[in-house]
């Protein structure tokens, strides 16, 4: 069995992942007469339910691999580990600030609303509002803050010298060196097409009557916003994006919220999502609950067209070495991350310029594998996360062909591994010291499992 703490970084990735999968779809009714849940674990005052245990088997065996025993003990393992995390929080009065909460929701929204193809969907899949999925998850991801703070607590600095390194990496076996995947790194450049000035002046005009005739009182404020709002996860609750921190929204949309009396209607404002109008319903200090509606100049064939002339006329300057694709990138490209580097792209879990080639998407594989070294690609039309179009250059930066690993081509996955090790240690530690003074009960039919911790005494065994 693998050990508790190799599991860790995949753990916290899939509490993430279990955060909206575990989130039951509407009109699902339990029969009656049925034992809906019950505790299977208790950490301290953190209790395990069984139905926590089976969103986490449900998760593993997506892949399809088989449910196991093992599997099933592995999990629960899991999850005690995390009970003990929030527990000693609790106990140390770690604070994850609820600004901290309302980003990380935010980002998991974004993602899982850009996986299922829109907010749309997303609410339409859950049978629920998106401001209702933030309500519903907000103490499960306060804990998994709360996990991760605790976690990087219990581990403390773990880096390392280069000498530090290579020690690590003699030590391993010659026969158990692990074998690296193909690596590419490649940056972008991105072209978004703008919509017309005529288009912008059309939606602005447009948005600008709603306004007059709701502060008027010809039409409701909710009306407008079920009926013309292009905000898809608060038109259906009459524009309303309930009590958010400022912070959470674009710095725009916070200024004019924090500038408004109650129940005042703002002027149309611009952001980067288009042309807005805005109730204040409350607001609280530093937090406000508005409701807004949301207007954006639609992008036509000939705007979509206008990206990639650009993108064209600067792959050729490029290729004539009038320009360097770095120089383009950071002078043209329409996406900001990409941008702030030069255009090369950052591998989000490693943090490093290194990707492998089978993590790539399928559109991004495709084209990287036909170019060289050096080599860009001609202008690509790119789904946007947002469903919008766009079109962007590629460059091959560098290719490395499958091998063992060696300290020259592979020292930063080396140094992640000893430090990955180093880490290990400073949690089994803890995990075997917070046990002597923490209350932990594991039900009957799992006290058999063969645990990498004591969670359950050897008496309650025998």
């Amino acid at each position: 069995m693998k050990h508790l703490t190799d599991r860790i970084s995949a753990f916290i990735e899939r509490l993430a992942l279990a955060l909206f999968a575990m989130l039951p779809l509407s009109g699902e009714a339990q029969p009656t007469g049925l034992l809906i849940d019950r505790v299977v674990g208790v950490v301290g005052r953190e209790a395990i339910l069984h139905s926590d245990l089976m969103g986490r088997m449900e998760q593993a065996t997506q892949g399809g691999r088989p449910a196991t025993q093992t599997m099933i003990c592995g999990e629960l393992e899991d999850l005690l580990y995390e009970k003990l995390l929030v527990e000693q929080g609790r106990l140390d009065s770690v604070v994850v600030e609820q600004g901290q909460v309302d980003l990380e929701l935010d980002r998991r929204i974004r993602y899982f609303s850009q996986q299922l193809g829109g907010d749309e969907k997303l609410e339409a899949f859950y049978g629920k509002s998106v401001t209702e999925i933030k309500d519903d998850f907000r103490p499960q991801v306060h804990d998994q803050l709360l996990v991760q703070t605790m976690q990087q607590k219990v581990s403390g600095d773990s880096r390392l010298t280069p000498r530090d390194v290579q020690r690590f990496f003699d030590r391993i076996p010659e026969d158990s060196i692990p074998f690296i995947n193909a690596e590419v790194e490649y940056a972008q450049l991105v072209s978004i097409p703008k919509p017309s000035e005529e288009e912008v002046r059309r939606v602005r005009r447009r948005i600008e009557e709603y306004r007059e005739q709701v502060v008027a009182g010809t039409k409701d404020f909710c009306t407008v916003a079920i009926l013309y709002s292009e905000d898809p996860g608060s038109a259906k609750e009459c524009g309303d994006l309930g009590m958010v921190p400022a912070g959470v929204m674009v710095p725009e949309f916070d200024a004019v919220a924090m500038s408004l009396k109650e129940n005042e209607v703002s002027q149309v404002f611009e952001t980067q999502y288009g042309w807005h109008f805005m109730q204040l319903v409350e607001r609280r200090g530093e937090q406000y609950h508005a409701r807004h509606v949301l207007m954006r100049p639609q992008v036509s064939s000939s705007d979509l067209q206008r990206s990639r002339d650009l993108l064209d006329s600067l792959a050729t300057a490029i290729r004539s070495a009038r320009i360097t694709f770095a120089q383009a990138a950071a002078e043209h490209s329409d996406d900001e991350e990409s941008r702030s580097t030069n255009g090369v792209m950052i591998e989000p879990n490693s943090n490093s310029a290194r990707w492998d080639m089978a993590s790539l998407d399928q559109q991004t594989f495709f084209v990287l594998d036909k170019l060289d070294k050096g080599a860009i690609s001609d202008p690509q039309l790119v789904v946007m996360p947002d469903g919008s179009k766009a079109y962007r250059l590629l460059q091959l930066l560098l290719l490395t062909e499958p091998h063992r690993a060696n300290l020259k081509d592979d020292y930063r996955l080396l140094q992640q591994a000893a430090e990955g090790e180093l880490r290990k240690k400073a949690i089994d530690d803890w995990v075997k010291d917070r046990l002597q003074a923490t209350y932990v009960r594991v039900s009957p039919d799992h006290a058999g499992c063969q645990f990498l911790h004591q969670w359950v005494p050897l008496a309650t065994k025998e």
